[in-house]
């Protein structure tokens, strides 16, 4: 746009705020380009014009404002560091380096330093948000469509996900174990014990599962290493994808191992004419719309919702869980696991005080108060015909960080509650909802196993 310097030679000479105005109108590229041309025009676009620089990040990427303001006072207060030091020029450069990162590098050895990559693209997964325009032909972010524009011109797009590990000296473990063909293992799931980062396993949850991962049974035995495990949750946990310590917080390593292993099996499941989106468009905060009628539904309770459940035989399950403990732990990797009908949930918001006081729905784990805990029941059908009628009854609150959901499910049949579900989605009104089920009365060395629930309108028939 500026191979001619006289172009940009009579722009300098205009007035700073008319030449400001123009500038405005370029995107970031363009705009390095102008302040190649002269020292004058170096000087005008200067990281400290921060107005120029807004202007140039709003030509690609969505406001961060409009999802930051729009966050519960918890979360939002949790981001005002963040808030405080943004820089629109620094963050331009720090997303527009990461593109050009992964876009650049078509071998492992390649990449740059993960946590100046991955955090960044994670950054822009969490700051978007939907247009508003009520002419737009369909919702459309600024931000997803750079994400997926990335990943549609990237070479071998999805090593960001499989092959940025670190040395031995960070616990994880070194590419020589991954030199077979079969190798396609994600960072989290590399080992229990490896020191993993949380943006590695979130990361790989905004994406959805690989092809690559898709077609390993090396990954599927380190996902079910991690799903079937007893000890990777627990009473302080409420037997969900949380952490053990009792503090309600997300179990990012567990939840990731459950999408990996639930995307599939659903898929895959009986009867089924479905299957289950992936992909950051399915991860923005809000991309369930909220009913109107029904405003005080903030997590999206009465959305129509399909799911389905898997479940290990059990003498696998206990033979590999005693297994743990011996020098060479069982692999879970030939077995498979059995799955139910894909079944469609059905909840209405239940304002009485009954819920509250059921001891099956309380909990000692702490949440965020920000929004209300809303308690629901309803019914779960699938395709059989002739089982007693499903019931269904639980909540949802926000976790205490105030930016994801967790979800209960009681399974109740035949006046008898049988299993308890518990789940986590990664937002508000994003897509699915993660999480493990169990019996009520959760005996040792019991029955366990994975689920997911994802909205109906999401998904893609088959």
């Amino acid at each position: 746009m500026f191979d001619d310097p006289t172009h940009s030679t009579a722009l300098v000479e205009l007035a700073p705020e008319l030449l400001e105005l123009i500038l405005s109108y370029l995107a970031p590229r363009d705009l390095v380009s102008f302040g190649r041309t002269c020292r004058r025009a170096n000087a005008f676009i200067h990281p400290n014009n921060q107005i120029l620089w807004k202007s140039a990040f709003l030509q690609i990427f969505d406001n961060p404002k409009h999802v930051w303001d729009f966050l519960v006072p918890t979360a939002r207060a949790a981001h005002r560091e963040h808030e405080a030091r943004w820089d629109w020029c620094r963050e331009v450069r720090r997303r527009c380096n990461a593109f050009k990162a992964v876009c650049q590098a078509s071998d492992p050895a390649q990449y740059a330093n993960p946590e100046d990559v991955i955090p960044p693209l994670l950054d822009i997964a969490d700051t978007a948000s939907y247009s508003t325009d009520p002419g737009a032909q369909a919702p459309s972010s600024l931000n997803v469509n750079y994400l997926e524009r990335l990943f549609s011109v990237a070479p071998r797009p999805e090593k960001i996900i499989h092959d940025w590990h670190r040395d031995i000296d960070s616990m994880s473990l070194p590419l020589d174990f991954l030199s077979d063909s079969n190798r396609p293992i994600t960072r989290s799931m590399l080992s229990r014990r490896a020191a993993i980062p949380l943006w590695a396993s979130r990361f790989h949850i905004l994406y959805g599962m690989t092809e690559r991962e898709e077609d390993s049974l090396r990954s599927k035995a380190f996902a079910r290493a991690v799903v079937y495990d007893w000890s990777s949750t627990g009473p302080n946990a409420d037997y969900g994808p949380l952490e053990k310590d009792g503090s309600g917080t997300v179990n990012w390593q567990m939840l990731e191992a459950i999408m990996s292993l639930m995307i599939r099996i659903f898929n895959h499941a009986r009867g089924s004419s479905y299957r289950l989106p992936s992909g950051f468009r399915n991860n923005v905060p809000n991309s369930i719309p909220l009913n109107p009628a029904l405003p005080g539904d903030w997590a999206g309770v009465t959305t129509a919702w399909v799911g389905t459940y898997a479940f290990m035989d059990y003498r696998a399950l206990v033979h590999y869980n005693f297994a743990n403990n011996l020098e060479f732990p069982m692999d879970l990797g030939s077995y498979d696991e059995a799955c139910g009908d894909i079944m469609r949930l059905k909840l209405d918001i239940n304002d009485s005080d009954d819920l509250p006081n059921d001891d099956r729905l309380k909990t000692d784990l702490p949440c965020c108060t920000d929004l209300p805990t809303i308690y629901f029941n309803g019914t779960s059908n699938g395709r059989s015909t002739g089982r007693p009628a499903i019931l269904v009854r639980g909540f949802a609150c926000l976790v205490p960080e105030g930016t994801q959901v967790r979800w209960r499910f009681i399974i109740s049949y035949a006046g008898e509650d049988h299993w308890q579900l518990e789940g986590v989605q990664y937002g508000i009104r994003t897509g699915g909802i993660y999480g493990l089920w169990s019996h009520v009365e959760h005996d040792d060395h019991g029955p366990t196993g994975p689920f997911c629930y994802w909205p109906y309108d999401m998904s893609c028939r088959v």
